[in-house]
């Protein structure tokens, strides 16, 4: 079994991220969809019922920051070529099916002379961001994804340090609230709101300073 296949899902959120060095000295590359979306097959073996809750999110950063001038395209087996959007925060806003993961397909990608790509991952609950959010679709999603970390997709186990936390990216603070009311501070992780439902029982709601721009899943610290 390859090296790749041997790698922990869980683990995805604590990688460096991964220099695409060809970017770095062309203007334009072809790469294959494995190349720009490493793992995804292994999310993608998945029965959905069991990854409707989380998905694997892929970003992509240019010489440190946003990316400016880049243009990704799919250029499938027949030829076709179709624009690969990116989001403002470089998140990739395309996700392949498995069938094109293992076909021939390609991305194009066209940087500025000199540019140097990145790219990094996550695992994110699929919950809708908001100001206001119900805790018992946040845990959910823990428990979710803890299980397919636990299960099998094929021949490959999963086995990885436990997913235990939500991580607010972008929502500055927040708050827990119980059934009766009684708010108390979310601890702060990696500079930004946490919940963990196993320390935080009897929580109903999260009330946030802002809406989060993403729910990352991630493991204790």
């Amino acid at each position: 079994m390859i090296q790749t296949r041997r790698a922990v899902l869980a683990a995805l959120a604590l990688l460096p991220p991964v220099v695409l060095a060809s970017a770095a000295s062309a203007e334009t590359k072809a790469v294959k969809l494995e190349k720009l979306y490493p793992y995804l097959d292994m999310y993608l073996g998945l029965p959905p019922a069991q990854r409707s809750r989380f998905v694997m999110a892929y970003y992509l950063k240019q010489n440190g920051g946003r990316p400016t001038g880049l243009a990704l395209t799919l250029i499938d087996t027949g030829g076709g070529r179709t624009a690969v959007p990116i989001g403002n925060d470089g998140r990739l806003l395309f996700t392949p099916a498995l069938g094109q993961l293992k076909s021939d397909a390609q991305i194009e990608m066209a940087a500025p002379k000199g540019a140097k790509i990145n790219l990094s991952m996550e695992l994110q609950a699929v919950t809708r961001p908001r100001q206001s959010m119900e805790a018992a679709d946040l845990a959910a999603a823990i428990q979710q994804c803890e299980a397919a970390i636990r299960s099998k997709a094929g021949v490959l186990g999963f086995a990885a340090p436990k997913v235990k936390r939500i991580v607010f990216r972008g929502a500055g603070s927040g708050q827990a609230v119980n059934a009766a009311g009684v708010s108390r501070p979310l601890p702060m992780q990696t500079g930004h709101p946490a919940y963990d439902p196993e320390q935080m029982p009897g929580v109903i709601s999260l009330q946030f300073a802002r809406p989060p721009l993403a729910l990352m899943l991630a493991g204790r610290v």
